[in-house]
């Protein structure tokens, strides 16, 4: 983290050394002008490595308590102030490890599952978090060829936050699985109107279609499924 810092136009820090990981902070994305309002804010939290606790919880680590009671305050913290905005201010979150939410294969979702879903097996409801404090989109890694937006609802059934997969797009580890080449997730964002559009691109081959071109967002609020 201490070279990532160091690189130029790098946004990222390395977080409270008080809680569990390295790499949990925010981005504010100023409004477009002279505005000093915050139109984004962008959460990164570290999801870690392995289990901790192979015996019983096998397969990979989870997002710690006190990581998500970072991220509540802070959420907390800001919304006064991003209150001041005169558009919708709009929060979004990224990990790299999937939460369990996205073993749900029940969910109205665009785009591929082409393998099995590496969440950690313990559930410490950071996905109800993110809901609670008004996130509206979280995007993930780690399963190479996963590349699906998958929508996840409130107890009323409606749009709640979508969780997605950036697709699989570097060179250090597996990809395939019966042509599949590798692609990277775009979201697209319009902060006059709080509109997220995503899509992706191949690496190779049609490198200017947009592949599963969808709006996740409008009006500030999640969308369903277009």
């Amino acid at each position: 983290m201490s070279l990532i810092e160091s690189l130029p136009y790098s946004l990222s820090v390395a977080g409270p050394e008080d809680i569990d990981g390295i790499g949990n902070y925010f981005v504010e994305v100023l409004a477009r002008g002279s505005s000093k309002h915050s139109a984004l804010t962008i959460y990164l939290l570290d999801t870690h490595a392995y289990s901790p606790d192979e015996h019983n919880f096998g397969g990979y680590d989870w997002l710690k308590k006190n990581q998500i009671e970072w991220f509540k305050s802070t959420a907390q913290g800001l919304k006064k102030e991003h209150a001041g905005y005169t558009h919708i201010h709009m929060d979004l979150a990224f990990i790299h490890i999937p939460l369990p939410e996205y073993r749900d294969d029940s969910l109205p979702r665009k785009g591929e599952w082409r393998e099995g879903v590496t969440a950690p097996v313990f559930n410490t409801g950071f996905r109800n978090a993110l809901v609670e404090e008004g996130v509206v989109m979280v995007s993930c890694g780690h399963d190479h060829a996963n590349e699906y937006c998958a929508l996840s609802s409130n107890e009323a059934g409606n749009p709640a936050l979508w969780m997605c997969y950036a697709g699989g797009a570097g060179f250090g580890g597996y990809g395939g699985y019966g042509g599949y080449h590798r692609r990277i997730r775009f979201f697209d964002i319009d902060m006059n109107e709080a509109r997220i559009t995503t899509y992706k691109r191949l690496e190779y081959g049609e490198i200017e279609k947009k592949i599963d071109e969808q709006i996740i967002v409008e009006g500030g609020r999640p969308a369903k499924l277009s």
